[in-house]
């Protein structure tokens, strides 16, 4: 009775994928925008809670 093994690959097959070359990443610009909205955001939320802070007590 044969053995349920998986399928082995030959060698000719193994180097076709090896050489060929690796594809470049290619992500969207608009990615680099959410985290620097979000530094953004931090960052005038603290300044008008302070300015609003200093103001009241002033």
């Amino acid at each position: 009775m044969d053995s349920n093994l998986p399928a082995t690959r030959t060698d000719e097959v193994a180097l076709d994928a090896d050489e060929r070359p690796a594809l470049p990443r290619q992500q969207p610009i608009s990615v680099a925008f959410l985290p620097l909205a979000l530094v953004a955001f931090i960052i005038l939320a603290f300044a008008i809670a302070t300015w609003t802070f200093l103001a009241a007590g002033g």
